[in-house]
């Protein structure tokens, strides 16, 4: 969008897993084309595709998804894509989703990691005239079957942790209407479509986006939030605050954190942690106090810990601390946010 910095293109990468899909599905239908000489016609090495922690340049997979849809003219191919990834194209995020709790928490899982999936664009969660907003704004121009694929996964995925007949209220897409594949895009979506807008969109009603999933798992949600979290630092070291998340998990039990504790952890100076926070619009306290509110509604959820048990899980020296600071960053006391959760479950 007009006025957002935008990453440097060599920079901006995706996870390597869904080509891996879609190389497959053009293998599948359309066998009379040489998917591995398409790869390396674009810069791409077949056997990185080998690597299940392998990122590739964005503009690479833009211009493979480009000449798949113009020697296939297949309109639809994103939805073929969309409905053949699986958990593991997603890295630990996409088990993560699986084990969410709510749909509701099943989209912030996809804005709060989504550099792992890409980082051609930002996705957002909101919440407009009592639905649910998920929106996907991208920093580079991407193909409409690239769009496509993204959007149709992220529908694919919420039916399988949801039910399977789950349509959102309405979808929006920057691409232009498909001239020979409206069809197909109306059968795969089963809501209004409209299409020339300014960015992706689902709309998915309170009473879905609040359901409570089938498959939730605390445990399980916070084991690969951790992976996807340590993933997304290894990727991309001028990313600073990943890095900085993974050392205060690592650390809050030990009650010693703090800028200089972190800065030394990740062979930094205080200054340069600084520096680098501000370049990425933030503090030091601001991810430290959203790690600890991250995590204490989770432990909350889990029932597993007593509040003496998370005081200490999330450094702080007693009860009542834990207690103070879990007010200021809800605006609740621990037991009014559990039975706040409960009413909403039931």
């Amino acid at each position: 969008m007009e006025g957002e910095a935008e990453f440097p293109t060599a920079k901006v990468t995706v996870i390597a897993t869904w080509l891996i899909h879609l190389v497959a599905i053009v293998d599948e239908f359309y066998s009379e084309f040489d998917t591995n000489e398409i790869l390396q016609e674009v810069g791409i090495n077949p056997e990185l595709l080998n690597d299940p922690n392998a990122r590739v340049p964005s503009w690479q997979v833009s211009k493979f998804y480009e000449i798949i849809q113009r020697i296939t003219g297949d309109e639809a191919i994103g939805l073929k894509l969309g409905a053949r990834l699986t958990p593991g194209s997603m890295h630990a995020l996409g088990y993560s989703l699986f084990a969410s709790r709510t749909l509701n928490s099943f989209f912030v899982r996809y804005e709060r990691f989504f550099q792992l999936i890409s980082q051609a664009g930002n996705a957002s969660t909101q919440i407009r005239d009592k639905r649910l907003v998920f929106s996907l704004t991208v920093r580079e121009k991407l193909p409409p079957t690239r769009e496509d694929a993204f959007l149709a996964t992220v529908l694919r995925f919420a039916r399988m942790v949801y039910r399977s007949n789950f349509s959102p209220i309405l979808v929006r897409m920057p691409r232009p209407k498909p001239k020979f594949a409206s069809a197909e895009f109306d059968d795969y979506f089963c809501c209004p479509i409209e299409y020339g807008c300014e960015r992706l969109e689902l709309h998915v009603s309170e009473s879905d986006s609040n359901q409570r999933l089938r498959g939730f798992n605390p445990e399980f949600v916070r084991a690969h939030d951790q992976i996807a979290t340590e993933y997304i630092a290894r990727f991309d070291d001028e990313q600073i605050i990943p890095r900085i998340q993974s050392a205060i998990v690592n650390m809050l039990p030990d009650g010693d954190v703090s800028i200089r504790t972190i800065a030394s952890a990740l062979g930094m100076s205080n200054r340069s942690l600084q520096r680098q926070l501000q370049n990425e619009g933030s503090t030091f306290n601001a991810v430290l106090d959203g790690m600890r509110k991250y995590l204490a509604i989770r432990y909350l959820r889990s029932g597993r810990h007593s509040i003496k048990e998370m005081s200490y899980l999330l450094g702080y020296n007693d009860s009542s601390n834990f207690s103070r600071a879990f007010r200021r960053l809800t605006g609740r006391s621990p037991h009014e946010y559990l039975e706040k959760s409960k009413l909403k479950s039931e």
